[in-house]
C-alpha cells in the first residue's frame, strides 16, 4: 500500500514577501535564470518559516509565476511594448543608414540597455532578428551575406592574389590592409570582412600555384608558450583552451602572431604541459572544490537525493556560486562525483563489516 501524500501547507505572508522580492529581482535583471534564485530564496524561506520545507521545484515555480505577474515576458521571443518602441527607433536608424547592418544596431541596443540598467530578457540573436524584421517593414534591404563584387573590385583583389603567389606577401591576411587601401583609393567600400577578404585572396593565390606554409616558431614565441604552459601546470589557468587564449592575446599584443598560426598554439602548450607533468593533463581538484564535492556525494549516499543527476546538478550549482569554474565540464564533474560516491559507499560498507565482526 502506498504511503499517503504529505499535506500541502499554504504559503505564509512572510514566505510570499520573500518570493515577491526575488521575483522583482528577476524582472529587474539581477538574476538571469529562475534556478539561480532558488538557493538564496530557500535560505531565506527557512529563516522566516523553518517549520515548512519547500522543495526546489515548488520555490522555482512560485518565483516564476510571481515574476510573470510583475511583467516578465512569458517567452523570450516576445517583446513588450516598451521594448518594441526602443527597437523601432534602432530599426529606423538602420534604415536611415546610421548603422551598417542589423548586427551593429543590435549590439548598440544591448549596450544601451546595460548602461541604463535595463534588464535584458532577450538574447543577441533575437534582438537582431527583431530589428531586421522591423527595418524590412520600413523598406530596408539588408546587405547579402556574399555581396557581389564589381569587375574592378575583382581585378584589384586578383592583383593582391598575384602578389601573394609571387611571395610578396606571406599570406592573404598580410595583404588585407593593402587591398582595402587599394579599394578605397579606387572609390569602393569593401563589403567583405577582413577574414573573408583574406580567404578570397588566398583562394586566388592557390589557383596560381601558391602553397601556404607555416614557418617555424621563433625562440621568443616558444619561450612565451612555455611560460603559459608552466602557468597552466601550476593551476593559474583552468584548461588548456584558457591558457591558449591568454597566450594568443599576448602574442597578438606583441605583434608576433600570424592569424593562421592561432590554431597551432593549444597543441604546443599541451606538448609542453605533458613534458612538465609526464602524464595526461587534467585540472587538479583543490581542497575547497573537494569539500563541496564530498558534501553532495555524502548526501547522495545517505539518500537525500533521489537520483545521482539531481545531486550532481546541485553540486555544479554550488561550485558556480562559490566562483569555482575550473571543472564545469560535464565529464570531469561526472567522473569525479561518482568516483567519490563509490569511495564513500565502500568505506561505509567496510565500517559496517568491521563493527559487526
Amino acid at each position: 500500500m502506498s504511503r499517503p501524500r504529505p499535506a500541502l501547507h499554504l504559503w505564509t505572508s512572510e514566505e510570499r514577501q520573500v518570493i515577491n522580492r526575488f521575483a522583482h529581482a528577476i524582472v529587474e535583471g539581477r538574476y538571469r535564470y529562475v534556478n539561480d534564485v532558488v538557493p538564496e530564496c530557500q535560505r531565506e524561506l527557512r529563516q522566516v518559516a523553518p517549520e515548512y520545507r519547500r522543495t526546489d521545484t515548488a520555490v522555482a515555480w512560485r518565483v516564476l509565476c510571481r515574476a510573470y505577474d510583475f511583467g516578465l515576458p512569458r517567452r523570450k521571443h516576445l517583446f513588450t511594448d516598451q521594448e518594441s518602441r526602443r527597437l523601432n527607433r534602432y530599426a529606423s536608424d538602420l534604415v536611415r543608414g546610421k548603422y551598417p547592418n542589423a548586427g551593429t544596431a543590435a549590439r548598440r541596443y544591448v549596450r544601451a540597455c546595460e548602461r541604463a540598467g535595463i534588464a535584458a530578457h532577450h538574447q543577441y540573436a533575437s534582438v537582431r532578428a527583431h530589428i531586421t524584421a522591423l527595418a524590412r517593414a520600413k523598406g530596408y534591404v539588408p546587405v547579402s551575406i556574399r555581396p557581389r563584387l564589381s569587375p574592378e573590385e575583382i581585378r584589384i583583389i586578383d592583383g593582391l592574389s598575384l602578389a601573394v603567389s609571387r611571395n610578396e606577401y606571406p599570406n592573404g591576411s598580410a595583404a588585407v590592409v593593402d587591398c582595402i587601401r587599394a579599394l578605397t583609393d579606387a572609390g569602393y567600400t569593401c563589403l567583405l570582412s577582413k577574414p573573408a577578404l583574406a580567404r578570397r585572396i588566398n583562394a586566388g593565390a592557390r589557383k596560381r600555384g601558391w602553397v601556404s606554409k607555416h614557418g617555424p616558431w621563433s625562440v621568443q614565441d616558444v619561450r612565451t608558450m612555455q611560460r603559459f604552459a608552466r602557468a597552466l601546470a601550476a593551476g593559474r589557468y583552468p584548461t588548456i583552451a584558457a591558457a591558449a587564449r591568454a597566450c594568443r592575446a599576448s602574442l597578438e599584443r606583441a605583434g608576433r602572431l600570424d592569424p593562421q598560426d592561432g590554431n597551432r598554439i593549444a597543441p604546443r602548450i599541451r606538448e609542453f604541459v605533458l613534458a612538465i607533468r609526464g602524464k595526461q593533463f587534467r585540472p587538479r581538484w583543490k581542497p575547497d572544490e573537494m569539500r563541496i564535492l564530498d558534501r553532495f556525494a555524502r548526501a547522495l549516499v545517505h539518500g537525500e537525493y533521489k537520483t545521482p543527476g539531481a545531486a550532481r546538478a546541485q553540486c555544479r550549482r554550488a561550485l558556480d556560486l562559490a566562483g569555482i569554474t575550473g571543472h564545469r565540464g560535464r565529464n570531469s564533474l561526472y567522473s569525479k562525483f561518482h568516483q567519490r560516491a563509490m569511495d564513500i559507499r565502500r568505506y561505509n560498507a567496510w565500517l559496517r563489516q568491521h563493527h559487526t565482526t
